[in-house]
């Protein structure tokens, strides 16, 4: 019979491509992993890798097995979630995933609304990039992951709510003069620029800047908002940065929304078939609500959807 942790280990190598990656992701040892694997093939009685250096990839065999396993996943997940509508109390554990700028502003509200409301309820965190969020919740390595649409990713099998409509804004240095309300972004054509690290956000502001009809000059990149903030405050390069980093940290900075307006959207996605278990409509609900207050608008226009293509990929900043 396989063994469907086997199964999951197969699908988390057939994503990370080597036996590190995926011990590091499941938690496990290298030579745990090898051991799985090895297990996993003398049950089905033939090779599922091929091996090229410390690089691993399915062959065929492998990938049709990874596609049963998602099959499996799913129908366990089904029953799971299934006998957990019999039991009303939130309880046990939900592993969620965010990206950074979501994980250092909601999150810590969410959490604790939920660690008061059900102290049976256990939660673990991991701080990553939208795309890896979404291939982890396709393995069962998470439950829960908010995301942004900043990159084209393909959620089929997922449910996808809409948490917020969250603005990009320009940073400028403290005095700028510069006037009131939206200003377009050609104005800043010749001025430098401070972008992310290699990022899909990086990415989006090279895109707006192309579309406004100019290269953005850059003479920065950091992946961390302090060190970003400082350089904008010192006067070094101007930043587009995300709606939910506005607080203390920028109270000195000269904000403006941009022309055209430019944003994303942030959802929470889950596995269809868990959709229904108690333990996570807690965790969506806690999700929205720090979500609603940190924007301070009412409920979203839109709600839980079936995704099909949707976009979901790495938030910035």
């Amino acid at each position: 019979m396989l063994e469907p942790r086997r199964l999951q280990i197969l699908a988390t190598l057939a994503a990370e491509r080597t036996m590190t990656a995926t011990a590091a992701r499941l938690h496990l040892t290298t030579s745990a992993v090898s051991q799985q694997i090895a297990l996993l093939e003398r049950e089905v009685g033939l090779p599922l890798l091929v091996r090229s250096g410390r690089t691993v990839s399915l062959n065929e065999a492998g990938y049709a097995l990874v596609g049963h396993y998602r099959v499996i996943a799913d129908a366990i997940d089904a029953a799971e979630a299934h006998l957990r509508t019999f039991d009303s109390d939130v309880r046990g554990t939900i592993a969620l995933s965010t990206f950074p700028s979501f994980c250092s502003t909601i999150l810590p509200d969410a959490l604790m609304a939920l660690r008061r409301a059900y102290p049976d309820l256990h939660t673990t965190v991991r701080d990553q990039e939208p795309v890896e969020s979404v291939t982890q919740l396709r393995t069962g390595a998470i439950d829960v992951a908010v995301v942004d649409d900043l990159r084209d990713t393909t959620v089929d099998g997922l449910v996808s709510t809409v948490l917020a409509y969250d603005e990009i804004v320009l940073c400028l240095p403290p005095g700028a003069d510069v006037a009131i309300g939206p200003v377009p972004l050609i104005a800043y054509a010749q001025a430098p620029w401070i972008l992310d690290s290699d990022s899909a956000f990086a990415d989006h502001v090279q895109a707006l800047c192309r579309k406004a009809g100019f290269q953005p000059r850059v003479v920065a990149n950091c992946s961390n908002l302090v060190a970003s903030l400082g350089l904008v405050r010192a006067g070094y390069g101007v930043a587009l940065m995300s709606e939910l980093n506005l607080g203390p940290a920028t109270h000195d900075l000269v904000i403006r929304r941009v022309d055209p307006a430019c944003g994303r959207q942030i959802l929470v996605l889950t596995r269809a078939t868990s959709q229904q278990a108690p333990s996570v409509h807690a965790v969506i609900r806690a999700l929205r609500r720090a979500t609603l207050a940190r924007y301070g608008y009412g409920e979203p226009a839109a709600g839980v959807r079936s995704s099909g293509h949707n976009k979901a990929g790495p938030g910035g900043r």
